[in-house]
């Protein structure tokens, strides 16, 4: 999936897009990349002698990509944000663990697996990797919301 396929489906727009292109699409799983520029915004005030990428925009980058595996299975529509259909809220973050830091030039390699639903609340088992290393692991829940309702 492309940028602009992203892009399509995803409302987020720069500078809090942090999916850069998803790579497989399986029943129960995503995975995708996440490139870490020196540009990023965060890196103004977070740590800026030392350049820690925020664990809190990791946990973002994985949530959008679960938000994207969502939307290609006929939960939510694929408009970009506008009009009607479901739009995916973050709703919960359990045990999530940080590893190992994350700095300008990492690429993340993202993964999510769905691990069950209820109905409109989606638990995902999500990691993030530098170079093969793990640096982020644990479970996060999707919501979806008629985005009317939002609006």
């Amino acid at each position: 999936m492309t940028d602009i396929e992203i892009k399509q489906k995803l409302p987020h727009r720069w500078p809090f897009l942090h999916v850069d292109r998803v790579t497989k699409i399986s029943k129960q799983a995503i995975e995708g990349y996440k490139n870490v520029s020196a540009s990023e915004i965060a890196f103004l005030g977070h740590f800026e002698e030392i350049s820690i990428f925020p664990g809190v925009l990791i946990i973002e980058a994985l949530a959008q990509l679960s938000g994207l595996f969502l939307s290609g299975q006929g939960d939510t529509q694929p408009d970009g944000g506008g009009g009607g259909g479901k739009i995916g809220f973050l709703t919960g973050v359990r045990g999530m663990k940080f590893l190992k830091t994350v700095h300008p030039g990492d690429q993340l390699f993202l993964k999510s697996l769905l691990k069950g639903n209820s109905g409109d609340c989606h638990v995902f088992s999500v990691s993030a990797f530098v170079d093969n290393t793990q640096v982020a692991t644990g479970e996060i829940q999707i919501f979806l919301q008629e985005k009317d309702a939002v609006l």
